[in-house]
């Protein structure tokens, strides 16, 4: 790596080349842990390269790559929507828990995500889930059914805080895992690697994407650190607790 810094506002600012290592946090909530969001996407906000659905390999660069594995190791756990687990094999470092979020169990069991630590990985479904398939993932891995029709991502977020112990999350997406995060709340920070690639393609997804907020209503985020690589940029920010209506006064 050869990073620099272009701006930090820590109070004590890491070398750039220890970038990640620690991260200066406050604590978590009591409710919930502190979830931060970690993506690549190219300057016109893809984030994948291939077909929708496809891996965000390829985004990032070699430095996008050590940056994202440094922020593995700086969480109790990690959680990502079952596109994106479906998209490419998923390897966690072995000591931290590991939550998969879908609606529909539609889960691949022989991803390294589930068979690199079986008692450490997690199905987040809700509870109408077809009995059949309950079975079958309950018999595979550990399964938290909270929520009807989709998960109850609030109510599963207290229990991992209040019963698992965790205190700092790390989302790794997709888009519209970011999207229900961010709408209700939960998400505290982003980490965005900006590649210097342009990809186009109407149809692909963004770092957030789904339902979005309403017209002319956005979140507020506030800059917390700029470094960069040669053309690749690396923020990070911490994200207002409500949204703001556009051109209000």
């Amino acid at each position: 790596m050869a990073l620099q810094c272009l701006f930090d506002n820590s109070t004590h600012p890491p070398e750039p080349d220890d970038l990640y290592l620690i991260l200066e946090r406050p604590e978590p909530p009591e409710d919930r842990p502190y979830l931060y969001i970690n993506m690549a996407a190219t300057i016109d906000g893809k984030i994948v390269v291939g077909e929708p659905g496809g891996t965000a390999k390829g985004v990032g660069g070699p430095t996008d790559q050590r940056l994202f594995r440094r922020l593995q190791k700086t969480c109790d756990a990690a959680m990502l929507g079952s596109t994106t687990l479906r998209a490419s094999q998923v390897i966690y470092p072995p000591e931290i828990l590991r939550f998969v979020v879908t609606r529909k169990g539609d889960v691949p069991l022989n991803n390294r995500f589930f068979t690199d630590a079986p008692q450490k990985a997690y199905v987040l479904a809700p509870t109408t889930l077809p009995a059949e398939l309950a079975a079958k993932l309950e018999a595979a891995t550990n399964v938290l059914r909270i929520g009807q029709e989709d998960v109850d991502l609030a109510a599963a977020l207290k229990y991992l805080r209040q019963h698992l112990g965790i205190r700092y999350l790390l989302c790794e997406g997709g888009g519209t895992l970011n999207d229900q995060l961010i709408r209700a709340g939960l998400a505290d920070e982003l980490f965005l690697t900006l590649a210097p690639k342009i990809k186009g393609g109407t149809g692909l997804p963004t770092p957030v994407s789904g339902a979005g907020f309403p017209p002319n209503v956005a979140l507020p985020a506030t800059l917390l650190s700029l470094y960069r690589d040669g053309s690749e940029i690396y923020l990070r920010y911490r994200l207002s607790r409500e949204p703001e209506r556009l051109g209000a006064k």
